[in-house]
């Protein structure tokens, strides 16, 4: 049975309307009564065929392929381009770089000038904006996604007092500047911000009363899990050791504040601090965290569930484990033997894109010039991730069943069709560009291929392409690009293609 436009919009819906919250604190969209779409019965998924390693790459290494660098991904090879997205301050990314410092200007401003300005809607953003148009049109794509990482792995709660001005100033100094740094240094970087020193309390720490937020945290979300072998013991005496570990009010910076550290002996994981000591206890610390085998493996672990699956095989887990233990947290080493790794060559499709992946990915694979942040973001809220604002400590989830139920689905598929439709004038599809290659000619199944292609890269299951044929064609004998009534339909047919598992799982 055809599938008529009629048929479409009745379950399209309209823009998502609230939030809502799963049990585990994802928020969903409550959208308006649902209309019925198309009965597509999709039966195939990105593992559907085989594999293209430089499709597969990109759709973990980045925030989406484009035909453009799909092209150069496979002239050059993988194994050039993730080397190649390794070293990236070789990559030219000036002319991102400079638009963005025209528009946002509080990107470089210092906490005295951040506070002084007294203006957190503008600086909250200006770094959400800046933050969703790199991910989108930078050339550093595999800097984008550690960074996005990190500050997940290291996560502070932007609406949090004070971290509201710092923020800013911690994804510049910590988040970017580290993405790519050994483990340690990345975790020295992370313990002197005074963003992170703020929001979990560190920053007023004494030695008459030591707080252990930071240090609880530091020990099971950043470095050796809850299982790494840790007593409640290791976690008081961790504290003692980050007792003066504060921010200066006047410059918003790390301070270390003497009279108020605790200068008694202490012992962490087995490792004696000797007593009289200052601010190099808080570091030797760091140091016994970042070289023990528990940090190996659980960095090694979260970077696989980011990079392979949701529960990452031993074997790649292992080798970047080993990889980490032998390079001394060497990060680049760690992310390049996962990318080449087997298991992550047999992935394709076990990963469910969280709300920042799948609007860079649209924003990218539509191939959209200029795509404002803000109405990026607006889009990121709705699906209920709106950025560096989960409420505790350990990031956004990184695991399908959070994202995954008849809410979010439904918010997702009303956010597909208001980007194809151009509801938002900040990201415009170019579609006048892709009917002129398409040319006045193209029929329904030249439509169908050039989308599917544009915006999957891959061939799809028969069954699949033959329901979009009968959608595409509706009621009529024949498609005509040229006629009106037949062009709205394009930008429908691509909001189902970006609604499909084939774009929604990667």
């Amino acid at each position: 049975m055809p599938f008529t436009r009629r048929d479409f919009f009745k379950t399209s819906g309209v823009a998502a309307l609230a939030i809502g919250a799963t049990a585990r604190g994802v928020a969903t969209a409550r959208s308006a009564p649902a209309r019925d779409r198309p009965a597509i019965r999709w039966r195939g998924s990105p593992a559907s065929g085989d594999i293209d390693p430089a499709l597969h790459v990109l759709r973990r290494a980045s925030f989406g392929p484009t035909r453009g660098e799909l092209s150069r991904v496979r002239a050059m090879g993988v194994d050039a381009w993730i080397e190649e997205q390794l070293a990236p301050d070789a990559i030219d990314d000036s002319r991102l770089e400079d638009r963005i410092a025209r528009r946002y200007e509080t990107l470089a401003m210092s906490p005295p000038e951040l506070q002084a300005l007294d203006d957190f809607p503008r600086i909250r953003s200006e770094l959400y904006a800046a933050t969703l148009e790199r991910a989108v049109y930078s050339q550093r794509q595999l800097l984008q996604v550690m960074v996005d990482y990190w500050s997940n792995h290291f996560s502070v709660n932007i609406f949090d007092g004070p971290v509201r001005l710092l923020k800013t100033v911690e994804d510049r100094e910590v988040m970017r500047k580290h993405a790519f740094s050994p483990f340690r240094e990345l975790l020295g970087a992370d313990a002197h911000s005074p963003a992170m020193l703020v929001y979990l309390d560190n920053a007023s720490s004494t030695a008459e009363a030591p707080n252990e937020n930071y240090a609880r945290e530091l020990m099971e979300l950043h470095t050796l899990g809850v299982d790494g072998g840790y007593t409640e013991g290791d976690v008081k005496e961790m504290a003692r050791a980050l007792t003066g570990w504060a921010v200066n009010r006047q410059t918003g910076e790390f301070l270390f504040v003497s009279r108020r550290h605790d200068r008694g002996q202490k012992t962490l994981l087995g490792r004696v601090l000797p007593a009289g000591r200052g601010q190099e206890d808080g570091e030797e610390a760091l140091d016994i965290l970042a070289s023990h085998d528990s940090a190996s493996h659980y960095v090694a672990h979260r970077l696989c569930v980011r990079f392979v699956a949701d529960d990452p095989p031993a074997g790649v887990v292992d080798a970047a484990a080993n990889v980490f233990r032998q390079t001394s947290g060497d990060i680049r080493a760690v992310l390049r033997t996962i990318l080449t790794h087997e298991d992550f060559q047999a992935s394709a499709g076990r990963k469910f894109r969280r709300p920042f992946d799948l609007i860079g990915a649209a924003v990218r694979t539509l191939e959209i010039p200029d795509a404002r942040g803000v109405s990026m973001f607006r889009a990121l809220f709705l699906l209920g991730q709106p950025l560096f604002a989960w409420p505790t400590p350990d990031g956004y989830p990184d695991d399908a069943a959070s994202w995954l139920n008849a809410n979010a689905l439904l918010a997702r598929w009303n956010i597909g069709l208001a980007l194809t439709e151009g509801r938002d004038r900040g990201a415009q599809v170019p579609w006048d560009a892709f009917e002129a290659e398409l040319g006045d000619a193209a029929g329904a199944e030249e439509t169908v291929d050039f989308f599917t292609d544009l915006i999957l890269h891959q061939a799809i299951h028969p069954d699949d392409r033959a329901q979009l044929l009968a959608y595409l064609l509706g009621d009529d004998d024949a498609f005509d690009i040229t006629n009106p009534t037949h062009r709205r339909r394009i930008p429908e047919l691509a909001a189902l293609l970006l609604d499909s598992p084939y774009f929604q799982w990667r």
